[in-house]
C-alpha cells in the first residue's frame, strides 16, 4: 500500500512540475482587504516609513519597488497609451546595471532612441515614436527618483527642458539637460570610434548621466497621469499586493505536495503557494527536536545568513514564517535533484560539467565571504540542481559568521579543512577563516574529476590506520591533516592537478582563494570559462536533469518518531522567544513573485482564477 501511495504521489508531483512552464495555476484568490482593515495597514506603513525618512505612497516611493514600476507602467501603456516617456524610464534603470563596453553601447541607443532629432513622418508630419516595449523582468525598479531635487528646482527645471509641444525628440525634450546628454555620449563614441580594438572603452560615462533627464519625465509623469493612476484598478491592486506583502504568512497559505527529503529536524516538501500558483520548497522545523538537539541557534543562523545573502549561486529564502510546533523556511524548489545523487548515477563529471559546477559553486562561497560569512558545510549533497540544470547551494545551517576567535570543526567529516582539527601546544582548538570553504571546494572538485573525495576512500582510511589510529574517524582525520592524495592518475589532466593541489594546501594561508575566489577563477583549469556569462548567469547547464522525482522515495525518507524524549520534554513559552524575529517576507521574491503571475495574466490577455482543489483522494496540489 505505501508503494502504491508512493508511486501515486509521484506522478503527480511530476506532472505538476512538468507544467510550470504553462504559466501559474493559483488554487485561491488574492482577496482585496476591506476598507478598514486597508486603512489601518496604510497607517503602520506610513509610521515605518517615517521612520526612515520615507514618504509611503508618494510617486518615488512607489516606483522604488518593482511591483509598483510594473503597474505604474501598464497603467500608462494600457489606459493612457503613452508608452514612451515610461518606456524611457525603463531602459534608463536596466542601463545602470550594466558595466564597461555595454553600459556606453546602451547609453547611445538610449539617446539615439530617446533624445536625438526625429524625422517626422512624411505622411502625417508626426514624430516617428519607438515601439512599446513591455517589462519582463521581476527586479526593474526606478532608483533614481527625483534624486532629492527641491520641488520648486524641480518645477524649474521641467520649464526649462520639457515642452509637450516640442518636436525635438520624442521624448519632448528641448533645452540643456537634453543637450548635454547627447555632448557626452557623443563624445565618448567618438573617443572609442578613434580605436575600435580597444577592450575597454577609453571614456567611462558617468553613473549619472540620465539622473537629471529622468527626474523631469517623472515629474512630467506626475502632473499628467498620477492622480488618474492612484483612482485606477491598477493601483487598488498594488495596494492589495503590498498588503499582502506584510501580511502574516501562515502555513495554510501553501498546499503540501510530495516529501524530498528530510534534515535532523524535520521534513522538506514540495509545495505551492495557493495565490499566485508559485512552488517552492517548505522546509520545516519542529521546534521541540531543536530544543532537544539543543540547536536552536543553528536554526537563527540559517535563516540569518539566507536573508542575508541574495545571489543566483544560492538557494533563495522567500518566507520564514511559524506555527505553535514548527518553523518554516520557504525556498526556491530546486527539483533537479543534488549532485551526490547525479554522481553516483553518472561516476564522475566531465570536464564541461565540472567547469560549471565549479564556476558556480565558487561565486556561490564567495557571495557568502563577501557578507562575512563562512558556509562550513560544502559537499555535493549541499549543490542542488534547479529543473534547468542550474546549480545553487543549500543548507546554510552552518553558515556562521567570520569571528578571530571562531573554531571548532562542523560540516562533514572528509571535507573539512585541516585547520578545523589543529590543536595548540596547550590542546586548544586553534581558530579559523573563510579559507575553510576553499579547502572543502577543494575536495568536492577532486570528487566531481574522480568520483570520490580524496579523504574519502580507500587510500586515506589506511593512511590513517597504518598511523596507528584505532577508528574510522581518527583515521580519516588524521589523513586530512597529514596526507597527500593521488590528484595524478585517471582524469585529472595537468590543469586538474595543479587546481585541486593549490586548493588542498594545508596551509591556509598560502592556499588558492586566500584572497579570494578572482584569484581560483585566474587558475589555467578555467582558461576556456566564459566568467562574464557565468556571473551574469546566462550560461546555459550543460545538463538538463530528467523530469522526475530525482529523488529518494517517500518511504526510503520516512518520518519522525515521537518517542519518549520526545513526549517528556516541555516546551515552555520562554523557548518561544527564541523564535521572536523568525517571521520575514523577502520583499525582492514578493515582488518576483506577482509579477511573474501579473506577466501571465498580460501574455494570455486574461484575469488568472484559482483551479479548484482536487479531491483527496491523491494529491495535495493539481
Amino acid at each position: 500500500m505505501d508503494e502504491l501511495q508512493d508511486a501515486i504521489e509521484d506522478a503527480t508531483y511530476v506532472n505538476a512540475i512538468s507544467g510550470q512552464g504553462e504559466g501559474p495555476r493559483p488554487m485561491v484568490p488574492w482577496i482585496m482587504p476591506g476598507e478598514e482593515e486597508l486603512a489601518e495597514w496604510k497607517q503602520m506603513v506610513r509610521e515605518r516609513e517615517a521612520a526612515e525618512d520615507k514618504k509611503a505612497f508618494s510617486m518615488e516611493w512607489t516606483l522604488s519597488s518593482a511591483l509598483g514600476l510594473f503597474l505604474f507602467s501598464a497603467f500608462l501603456k494600457d489606459n493612457c497609451q503613452d508608452h514612451v516617456r515610461i518606456n524611457f524610464v525603463e531602459a534608463v534603470n536596466r542601463w545602470r546595471k550594466l558595466q564597461g563596453q555595454q553600459n556606453n553601447d546602451q547609453a547611445l541607443q538610449i539617446a539615439q532612441t530617446y533624445l536625438f532629432e526625429n524625422e517626422p513622418n512624411s505622411e502625417t508630419g508626426l514624430l516617428k515614436l519607438p515601439a512599446k516595449t513591455e517589462i519582463g523582468e521581476s527586479d526593474l525598479a526606478c532608483l533614481s527618483s527625483n534624486l532629492g531635487i527641491p520641488i520648486a528646482e524641480l518645477q524649474e527645471l521641467v520649464e526649462q527642458n520639457y515642452d509637450p509641444a516640442s518636436t525635438k525628440c520624442c521624448l519632448a525634450m528641448d533645452g540643456p539637460e537634453r543637450d548635454q546628454v547627447i555632448a557626452t555620449v557623443e563624445a565618448t563614441s567618438t573617443s572609442e570610434s578613434m580605436d575600435s580594438s580597444a577592450v575597454i572603452p577609453h571614456t567611462a560615462l558617468p553613473g549619472h548621466l540620465f539622473d537629471r533627464v529622468e527626474a523631469i519625465i517623472l515629474e512630467s509623469l506626475r502632473k499628467d497621469f498620477w492622480t488618474r493612476f492612484k483612482r485606477s484598478n491598477e493601483y487598488a491592486r498594488l495596494m492589495m499586493f503590498m498588503w499582502y506583502q506584510d501580511k502574516k504568512v501562515v502555513e495554510d497559505d501553501f498546499y503540501v505536495m510530495r516529501v524530498l527529503g528530510r534534515g535532523g529536524f524535520g521534513l522538506v516538501t514540495a509545495c505551492k503557494k495557493g495565490t499566485s500558483g508559485k512552488f517552492f520548497a517548505l522546509k520545516v522545523m519542529n521546534k521541540k527536536r531543536l530544543k532537544i538537539k539543543k540547536s536552536q541557534q543553528l536554526s537563527l543562523n540559517e535563516r540569518f545568513a539566507l536573508a542575508s545573502v541574495d545571489s543566483p549561486f544560492v538557494v533563495g529564502l522567500k518566507y520564514s514564517f511559524q506555527s505553535k510546533d514548527n518553523i518554516f523556511l520557504v525556498l526556491d524548489l530546486m527539483t533537479g535533484g543534488d549532485l551526490s545523487y547525479h554522481l553516483i548515477e553518472q561516476g564522475y563529471f566531465e570536464r564541461n560539467e565540472c567547469l560549471y559546477y565549479a564556476g558556480r559553486i565558487m561565486l556561490g562561497l564567495q557571495a557568502l565571504h563577501d557578507i562575512n560569512l563562512v558556509y562550513r558545510d560544502l559537499k555535493p549533497e549541499n549543490c542542488l540542481l534547479a529543473e534547468d540544470g542550474r546549480v545553487k547551494l543549500t543548507d546554510l545551517g552552518l553558515a556562521t559568521e567570520i569571528t578571530p576567535t571562531l573554531q571548532g570543526a562542523a560540516g562533514t567529516r572528509g571535507y573539512w579543512a585541516p585547520e578545523m582539527l589543529r590543536r595548540d601546544k596547550d590542546g586548544k582548538r586553534m581558530p579559523y577563516g573563510h579559507t575553510v570553504d576553499w579547502f572543502s571546494f577543494g575536495c568536492v572538485l577532486a570528487e566531481f574529476i574522480s568520483g570520490a573525495n580524496p579523504f574519502r576512500t580507500e587510500a586515506a582510511l589506511n593512511f590513517g590506520l597504518e598511523q596507528g589510529k584505532k577508528t574510522k574517524e581518527k583515521a580519516i582525520d588524521h589523513a586530512t591533516l597529514e596526507m597527500n592524495p593521488d590528484l595524478e592518475s585517471g582524469n585529472f589532466d595537468e590543469d586538474a592537478t595543479d587546481l585541486c593541489r593549490k586548493l588542498l594546501d594545508k596551509n591556509e594561508n598560502t592556499r588558492l582563494g586566500a584572497n579570494g575566489c578572482k584569484e581560483i577563477m585566474a587558475h589555467p583549469y578555467f582558461k576556456d570559462v566564459n566568467w562574464e556569462m557565468i556571473i551574469k548567469d546566462q550560461k546555459l547547464p550543460p545538463y538538463e536533469p530528467p523530469k522526475d522525482v530525482n529523488a529518494a522515495s517517500q518511504s526510503e525518507i520516512g518520518t519522525f518518531a515521537e518517542d519518549k524524549t520526545y513526549h517528556d520534554t516541555p516546551f515552555e513559552p520562554e523557548d518561544d522567544e527564541v523564535y521572536k524575529y523568525w517571521n520575514w517576507t523577502n520583499p525582492k521574491a514578493f515582488a518576483a513573485e506577482v509579477i511573474e503571475f501579473l506577466i501571465y495574466e498580460r501574455i494570455t490577455g486574461a484575469r488568472l482564477y484559482p483551479i479548484p482543489p482536487p479531491t483527496p483522494c491523491c494529491c495535495a496540489v493539481c
